[in-house]
């Protein structure tokens, strides 16, 4: 997984995207790249293409695994949504009111439709990010998020009305690669 920016400041993952998809030049590459469900076929060329050159980097989580495990939370202690929680899989989950959101905050209409922000999973170091989007400010711990940032247990994020206190399962040795 690589999350890039685009000439316009946005930031996205160039695996899940051929071009910025905030910026309205192309969307997803289609429904099983964004949930990160790959045949193993495809998964199989991917690989033969960084044999052979390709730099880019392949994901091979779901490769491994059947299901699309939960790797952290984030659950609401602020807000229209207080005490429910939201899982976190791995690769970028993309945060808003919209039901196509990974993380869908219904009753906050201070929150972005889509891509508010985004909390990303990075398997190969068992490591998570926030990155934000398209929102008004997303705040962690307090202070202004200003790029993407390294997210720790019981951290706050901050997005409209609401906060969302971080818990991760992936951390230390635990981890499901």
């Amino acid at each position: 997984m690589a999350i890039i920016q685009c000439e316009n400041g946005h930031y996205f993952d160039d695996e899940k995207y051929a071009a910025c998809p905030h910026c309205g030049e192309q969307g997803p590459e289609d429904e099983l790249t964004m949930s990160f469900v790959e045949e193993e076929g495809r998964i199989q060329d991917k690989l033969a293409a960084m044999i052979d050159g390709d730099e880019r980097t392949v994901g091979f989580f779901q490769g491994r695994l059947k299901a699309d495990p939960v790797v952290g939370w984030l659950v609401c202690t602020k807000g229209s949504e207080l005490g429910r929680d939201y899982r976190i899989h791995s690769g970028r989950n993309f945060l808003g009111r919209s039901s196509r959101m990974d993380i869908y905050i219904v009753d906050d209409s201070f929150v972005s439709r889509e891509n508010h922000c985004s909390i990303v999973f990075d398997p190969m170091h068992n490591e998570f990010m926030i990155v934000p989007g398209e929102g008004s400010n997303t705040y962690m711990n307090g202070r202004v998020l200003k790029g993407p940032e390294s997210i720790k247990d019981d951290d706050v994020i901050g997005v409209g009305d609401s906060e969302f206190v971080f818990i991760a399962f992936c951390k230390g040795e635990r981890a499901w690669l």
